[in-house]
């Protein structure tokens, strides 16, 4: 059966979800009579389905090693909702997968305005949510109590990046932002912490965009030597190959954050993407266990992607709350905020506002058409 039509029905029934909404007293899945539910929220299909897919995969894969171990433990569905990380579609998907009774946590939501406009609805029902790859700084004063992210959040990428930008030879940056969510935020700490005197320019385009025609026409006006993009991968594949089409901007030293970290980037920009210089708080599966990528490849059929240990290791934390008799939203709200998960790779624990007790910040260079990793950034 194909990934995007086997929903297990979670996203079913919207219009009878917003009309019979679960209140918070009775969040917890009681009233549930068959098997319990974990479901990832991202994109499984449109322009950031390859993201999305990775993720899912990960998560899947966790469930289906806990349910193949379980013993006389309850069995947990691998569920999904497909957000195409629009903000628009999340909350009315959020809503149906809260009046799911058998549903005892969500593993997402991907990318930060989805999971933003999600959060609300998932904190009035206490389920609990792990993101393995959100990193806007503002996401734990909308999710309150029932918000964790595995990852590095913003405020920890803006300044890395502007580490990285300001240290190219002679650096001369412009900033350009998406208007997003995630790329804003991401392009105003950019703008704080790097060096005034190093910054000749900025500008905003749209989730979506084109045709970067003026935004290139700006970096050429400004001399910039180096141009970086707060935004997501189909953007920035078409910016970054009509940046190298202009005589004066061709040799300009791209840069972005975790949302142009993509194989699909490479795939898009072509030999456009060379040089390309990104940040991510996240760690390779081939470099945390060797044995673990190749159950996955065998399992899928192809390489993990970025993120994918981030959303196997939320998932194996539910699960060990699971295993630890944990089968209803609070008990495992509160087993989450309460202990910490040996995940692979790394540890999980989270502080008072959802945040990782342990940061993670790394940056990588598209070589050779392929993405390397270079170190982590201190």
């Amino acid at each position: 059966m194909s990934l995007v039509k086997r929903t297990i029905g979670v996203a079913a029934s919207v219009a009878v979800a917003f009309a019979t909404f679960v209140a918070p007293a009775q969040a917890a899945p009681a009233g549930c009579s068959d098997d319990l539910k974990l479901v990832f929220q991202g994109a499984l299909t449109g322009p950031a389905a390859q993201t999305g897919i990775g993720e899912y995969q990960g998560f899947k894969l966790a469930v289906l090693q806990y349910n193949e171990k379980r013993g006389s433990g309850p069995k947990v569905e691998p569920g999904f909702i497909d957000t195409q990380a629009d903000p628009a579609q999340s909350p009315a998907l959020a809503l149906a997968t809260v009046n799911d009774k058998c549903v005892i946590g969500v593993v997402g939501g991907m990318y930060s305005g989805e999971t933003r406009a999600a959060l609300p609805i998932y904190l009035k029902g206490a389920l609990p949510v792990i993101s393995p790859s959100a990193t806007n700084a503002t996401l734990p004063t909308v999710g309150g109590d029932v918000f964790h992210r595995v990852v590095a959040n913003d405020d920890v990428q803006g300044p890395a990046l502007a580490k990285l930008a300001g240290n190219q030879p002679n650096a001369k940056v412009f900033i350009v932002d998406d208007q997003t969510t995630y790329g804003k935020d991401l392009a105003t700490t950019v703008k704080k912490k790097l060096e005034k005197a190093k910054q000749v320019g900025s500008d905003s385009v749209t989730e979506g965009t084109t045709n970067f025609s003026s935004v290139v026409a700006k970096v050429k006006k400004s001399g910039a030597n180096t141009v970086f993009y707060g935004g997501y991968y189909p953007e920035a594949s078409k910016f970054v190959k009509q940046l190298r089409d202009n005589a004066a901007t061709k040799n300009v030293k791209f840069i972005a954050g975790d949302g142009v970290l993509d194989n699909e980037y490479i795939k898009l920009a072509k030999t456009n993407a060379e040089g390309t210089s990104m940040t991510a708080p996240y760690i390779p599966m081939e470099r945390a266990d060797k044995a673990l990528t190749a159950i996955y490849k065998k399992e899928f059929g192809v390489a993990p992607a970025v993120y994918t240990l981030e959303a196997y290791n939320a998932a194996g934390f539910f699960l060990a709350a699971v295993k630890a008799g944990k089968t209803e939203r609070l008990a495992i709200l509160d087993y989450i905020n309460k202990t910490s998960y040996k995940g692979v790779g790394q540890t999980l624990k989270f502080d008072a506002k959802g945040e990782p007790a342990t940061k993670v910040m790394n940056e990588f260079i598209v070589k050779n058409g392929k993405i390397e990793y270079v170190g982590a950034i201190k």
